[in-house]
């Protein structure tokens, strides 16, 4: 039985580069549901109003999931400025989103 050849599409100049674009931490989806828990029990543990605590889970994770993490610091120290949340809380917040990161 003759061994059967295939043909290449296209060769080195078909290939088109690729551009590296540069990596930025994000929030990893696929822990989505253990980091919405942890985030929901270190804000329901802090003294803020609880009728704002869906609202800002929501902005964390939509700045952590879609810009950087750096970005979502940096909303959470404003948050912190503003005094809706405190300082305890936010310090744990940001060591939980180095937890949960990923490099996209």
């Amino acid at each position: 039985m003759a061994k059967r050849t295939f043909k290449r599409r296209g060769g080195p100049s078909r290939q088109k580069p690729r551009t590296q674009t540069p990596r930025t931490a994000m929030l990893n989806l696929h822990r989505l549901g253990s980091f919405k828990y942890d985030l929901r029990e270190i804000l329901n543990a802090s003294p803020m109003d609880k009728s704002t605590i869906p609202t800002v889970v929501a902005n964390i994770i939509a700045k952590a999931s879609r810009v950087s993490i750096l970005e979502t610091k940096d909303y959470i120290r404003e948050m912190e400025q503003q005094e809706v949340l405190d300082k305890i809380a936010a310090d744990d917040t940001c060591t939980l989103l180095d937890r949960y990161s990923k490099w996209r």
